[in-house]
C-alpha cells in the first residue's frame, strides 16, 4: 500500500472537509466542482442560509467553510459588525468569497476564524489554494486587502520600540517564512531541514515572544517593528 501523502499547504495526510454556503444552487455547483478538482479537498456539505450555515458546520465538521459575503443572515455589507460575530461562533476557519472585493470591509470581517477571502472570479487554482491554506491555519487575501492590513501595523509599529527578544538567526528565518504564509512542512523545504526541526523553532520562538500560537507571533512582530529588522536582516545577508 502505497504511503499516505501530505497536501502542500500543511501535514495533513487526509483531504480538508469543505461546506460551501451560497444562495445561488449554481454558484454552489460551480464552486463545488472547482475544490473537488483537487485531490486534498473534499465538499462534505452546504447550505443557502447562515442558519442551514450553521447547522452544517455542526453536522459535518469541517475544517473550512467557504460562505458567500452576502449569504442570508450574514450579509455582511449591511452589518458587518453582526456578520463577524455570527461567523466568529462558526467552529470551523471561515473562507469569505464575492463579486467584488471591498478591503475595508474585508479587514472589518476577519478574526481568528474568517482568515480570507477569494473574488468569485478568480482562477480556480487560486480558490482551492486560498481553501487548503485556510485550513493549514493561514491567511489568505487579496494583495489590495494585505496592503491595508500591512500598514496599519506598520502605522502602530512606528510609535514602538522593537522588542528585546533575542532570537537566533535560524528562528527569525522561520519567523520571516510564517509571515510569507509557508507552511510547516514548506518552511522545512525552504530551510532544508526535518519538519520536526521546524516545529521545535516555532515552539521555541512561540515561547520566547510569549504567544500562543503562529498569527499571534506575526501580529507581534509587525506590531513591534520586529518583522522589519527581520526582512532587513535577509534582504543584507540573503
Amino acid at each position: 500500500m502505497a504511503a499516505a501523502r501530505t497536501n502542500r499547504y500543511s501535514d495533513r495526510t487526509t483531504p480538508v472537509a469543505v461546506v460551501l454556503a451560497d444562495a445561488h444552487p449554481l454558484v454552489r455547483t460551480g464552486l463545488r466542482v472547482v475544490l473537488e478538482a483537487d485531490p486534498a479537498l473534499r465538499v462534505v456539505g452546504e447550505a443557502v442560509s447562515m442558519s442551514s450555515l450553521t447547522m452544517a458546520v455542526r453536522t459535518h465538521r469541517p475544517a473550512v467553510a467557504v460562505v458567500d459575503v452576502e449569504l442570508p443572515g450574514v450579509d455582511a455589507a449591511a452589518d458587518p459588525a453582526r456578520a463577524k460575530a455570527r461567523l466568529g461562533d462558526l467552529p470551523a476557519h471561515v473562507l469569505l468569497v464575492g463579486e467584488t472585493c471591498d478591503p475595508e470591509l474585508v479587514l472589518r470581517l476577519v478574526t481568528d476564524r474568517v482568515r480570507g477571502f477569494v473574488r468569485k472570479s478568480s482562477p480556480p487554482p487560486e480558490l482551492s489554494g486560498a481553501v487548503a491554506a485556510v485550513a493549514g491555519g493561514h491567511a489568505s487575501l487579496p494583495v489590495e486587502v494585505a496592503g491595508r492590513l500591512l500598514d496599519s501595523y506598520l502605522l502602530d509599529a512606528s510609535g514602538h520600540d522593537e522588542l528585546d527578544v533575542p532570537l537566533t538567526r535560524r528562528e527569525r528565518d522561520v519567523l520571516r517564512l510564517m509571515v510569507e504564509g509557508n507552511s510547516t512542512a514548506e518552511i522545512a523545504s525552504a530551510l532544508v531541514v526535518q519538519t520536526s526541526t521546524v516545529k521545535s523553532h516555532i515552539y521555541h520562538l512561540l515561547r520566547k515572544l510569549g504567544v500562543n500560537d503562529r498569527a499571534q507571533a506575526v501580529a507581534l512582530a509587525y506590531r513591534s517593528g520586529m518583522l522589519r529588522s527581520t526582512i532587513a536582516q535577509h534582504s543584507v545577508t540573503g
